[in-house]
C-alpha cells in the first residue's frame, strides 16, 4: 500500500486528537461503541452532546494514489428521554487521486432524528428508527434506518438496516443505495470495550435494478471516561470492488455536556 504524507490534514488530525486528550482530563463517559452502526438507547432530556467524526478511506484497485478524509461535526441534543435530535453543521472532504493533487470542498449539513421504541436494558430487543435529512449545493439525501440491539451481561449485539435517496447535479442525477451493519462489543472495563463491525451497501441505480454490493469488515475499540469517549473502527473491504476504497476507518470523539 502507497504511503501518502499531507502535513496539513494530520497536523489537524494530531490538534484534534491533543484537543480530545485534553478535555479527557474531566471528561463522564459516553456510552457509543460503534461508528457505522447506531445503537437504539438515546439521550436523556435535556442531555447534550458535540462529536467530531474522522473517516479515513484509501487504496482503490482502480486508483493506488486514492486517498480522502472526511470529516463532520455534529451537536446532539435530547428532545425527550425517547427522541434525540442531531444538527451535523459541517461536512467537509480532503481527497487525492491520480487526477487530484489534493481538493478540500464543503459538502453539507444534516439534521438527524432517533426515536426509541424499546430499551434494551428493560426489554427483550431495544428499537429505534433513525432519519436524516442532508443538503448542500446541489445535493439533497434522504436517509432512514431501523436499528436493533441486543445485550447480554458485559456483551452488546446491534444491527442497522436501512437506505437512502440521493439528488445531485443540481437535484438532476438521482440514485439509490440499500445497506445493513451489524457490531459485536465486549466491555472489558467499565471504560474500555472492544468488538467487531461489518458493514454491507448496495447500490441501487434504478428502481428495478440493483447495482455493486460491497462488504467491509474491521474490529473496533471504544474507550470513555467520565464525559468524553473516543471510538475507533478500522475496515477492509471483503468485495472486489475496483472503484471502491479497499481500506477505511472511522474514529468519533465525542464529548457530553
Amino acid at each position: 500500500m502507497k504511503t501518502h504524507h499531507h502535513p496539513t490534514v494530520l497536523r489537524g488530525a494530531l490538534g484534534c486528537l491533543g484537543t480530545a486528550l485534553i478535555l479527557s482530563s474531566s471528561a463522564d463517559a459516553g456510552s457509543r461503541r460503534f461508528t457505522y452502526s447506531y445503537e437504539t438507547t438515546t439521550m436523556s432530556k435535556g442531555a447534550m452532546e458535540l462529536e467530531s467524526w474522522v473517516t479515513w478511506k484509501t487504496d482503490k484497485a482502480s486508483d493506488p494514489d486514492f486517498e480522502r478524509f472526511d470529516i463532520r461535526h455534529e451537536f446532539e441534543y435530547g428532545v425527550s428521554d425517547r427522541f434525540q435530535l442531531a444538527l451535523y453543521f459541517a461536512d467537509w472532504r480532503y481527497e487525492e487521486s491520480a487526477g487530484e493533487s489534493g481538493k478540500t470542498e464543503f459538502l453539507d449539513v444534516a439534521l438527524e432524528g432517533i426515536y426509541n421504541l424499546t430499551d434494551p436494558n428493560t426489554t427483550p430487543f431495544g428499537s429505534a428508527i433513525y432519519g436524516e435529512v442532508k443538503a448542500g449545493d446541489g445535493l439533497l439525501e434522504l436517509e432512514s434506518k431501523l436499528l436493533l440491539q441486543k445485550n447480554l451481561g458485559s456483551w452488546m449485539f446491534v444491527y442497522n438496516i436501512g437506505g437512502e435517496l440521493e439528488w445531485e447535479d443540481g437535484y438532476e442525477e438521482d440514485e439509490a443505495e440499500l445497506m445493513q451493519s451489524a457490531g459485536v462489543s465486549y466491555q472489558i472495563t467499565p471504560a474500555f470495550s472492544a468488538g467487531a463491525e461489518v458493514l454491507h451497501e448496495i447500490a441501487v441505480p434504478d428502481v428495478d435494478t440493483i447495482g455493486d454490493s460491497g462488504v467491509y469488515l474491521g474490529p473496533n475499540v471504544a474507550w470513555r471516561k467520565d464525559n468524553f469517549s473516543i471510538t475507533l473502527t478500522g475496515m477492509w473491504q471483503l468485495t472486489s470492488l475496483a472503484d471502491e476504497p479497499d481500506f477505511q476507518a472511522r474514529t468519533i470523539f465525542a464529548v457530553e455536556f
